[in-house]
């Protein structure tokens, strides 16, 4: 194992965990507000590092250009969609629903690019999204009131899976920065389009509020540039289904984090399903294989 990876993969998981927290705080914005500033201020962040000379980038060739933009285009979508279950489902529900995105990836990695999956990762793989199914299964609602969030959970999943995909490509040739700024720029485009559509303002709750500014900074900051961050890096070197897997982790932090914060519920089946999670995630990043040499 590459302890460096390991380290950079474990942060992403606390990282990408706070999200639904602070989305659910967020209670007076509409879920494309949160989504596009999460995404404009750390596409910003990353133009404004970069342009330091140490942290300066090549911009991306024509071709990978094209690929991010549309990778940002699905990014911009999973985030609509999964803080608009956020507002709609319960924590526990949109962070288990929204992070399956492993069996899409899984089954685009085998059916569409022919590749071999070892058995013991779709095991592995499995056994994760059935302890994390138990996190939710007690307050798991179909009901008319939870049902469109979970829909749209599941759909933010697809949406993820795909971009994953995508960015493993770019990633063999592109640097971390120089990918992620136009990400996350393109994926806020897309949202203020959206937001056109929809009508509904980008600014909406946002103007001379302290409180919701300093959470969609910490938004930007956190699960976006510690979070999604680490994950592109580390996608240049691990299949994209082993990244996916990462934020199945997310269920056990979240609500544990829920638990305290909106006294959403929290049992021994949960403490105990996430101990198994931890532990096969520690075995896929341990056991995968590393692409390249990491400098």
């Amino acid at each position: 194992m590459n302890i460096k990876v390991f380290l950079i993969l474990f942060l992403a998981m606390i990282s990408v965990s706070t999200s639904p927290i602070i989305a659910r705080l967020l209670v007076d914005i509409p879920a494309v507000t949160v989504s596009f500033w999460r995404m404009f201020i750390g596409g910003i962040l990353l133009w404004l590092i970069s342009a330091f000379p140490m942290f300066r980038q090549e911009p991306l060739s024509n071709r990978n250009r094209i690929k991010t933009q549309f990778s940002g285009f699905l990014l911009g979508l999973h985030f609509y969609f999964f803080f608009s279950a956020v507002k709609m489902t319960t924590i526990a529900n949109a962070t288990f629903l929204g992070t399956i995105a492993p069996l899409f990836t899984i089954l685009i990695e085998i059916f569409w690019f022919k590749r071999k999956i070892s058995k013991n990762i779709i095991v592995t793989l499995f056994i994760i999204l059935l302890a994390s199914s138990i996190i939710v299964l007690d307050n798991f609602n179909f009901s008319n009131n939870y049902t469109l969030g979970n829909i749209y959970a599941v759909i933010c999943s697809l949406l993820l899976g795909i971009g994953f995909i995508i960015s493993e490509d770019v990633r063999q040739t592109e640097s971390t920065i120089s990918f992620s700024r136009t990400l996350y720029i393109s994926a806020a485009s897309t949202l203020f389009i959206l937001s056109l559509i929809i009508n509904e303002s980008v600014f909406s709750g946002v103007i001379f509020n302290f409180k919701n500014i300093l959470g969609l900074l910490i938004l930007g900051v956190v699960p976006t540039l510690f979070g999604h961050n680490s994950l592109y890096y580390a996608v240049k070197y691990i299949s994209p289904s082993i990244i996916a897997s990462v934020p199945l982790g997310e269920p056990i932090i979240a609500s544990v984090i829920a638990f305290f914060i909106f006294k959403e519920s929290i049992t021994s089946m949960i403490i105990i399903s996430g101990l198994i999670i931890i532990l096969c995630l520690l075995y896929l990043i341990n056991t995968s294989k590393i692409q390249k040499e990491i400098n």
